[in-house]
């Protein structure tokens, strides 16, 4: 009897080991994406970018930042005026640095 439950122990103790591991690497992977982005020439201040999941706002200089796998994604911007433009942008495996110009 105690023999099985220390296996049972060591069994849970390796699966949460492993579940540890997963979620460190997904992390590890994740690249930061940033830049500015202006709008007919001045930044574009507390606009919504909406990339796969995730939503986040420009700061009061149209500077943005989100974290991606490595990967080709698509950024939904919300513009001042209503409209929303689509931009495509490339994550590389290191930081990427995109600024956009809206016009």
């Amino acid at each position: 009897m105690l023999h099985r439950l220390k296996g049972r122990i060591y069994e849970k103790i390796i699966i949460l080991l492993v579940l540890s591991m997963a979620s460190l690497s997904s992390s590890l992977w994740a690249s930061e994406l940033y830049g500015k982005i202006s709008y007919k020439g001045t930044p574009l201040k507390g606009a919504e970018i909406s990339v796969q999941d995730k939503k986040i706002k420009t700061n009061d200089i149209g500077f943005y930042s989100v974290d991606l796998n490595p990967g080709s994604y698509t950024l939904e911007i919300k513009l001042p005026d209503g409209s929303s433009k689509s931009q495509k942008v490339e994550v590389y495996p290191q930081d990427t640095e995109k600024n956009l110009k809206i016009d």
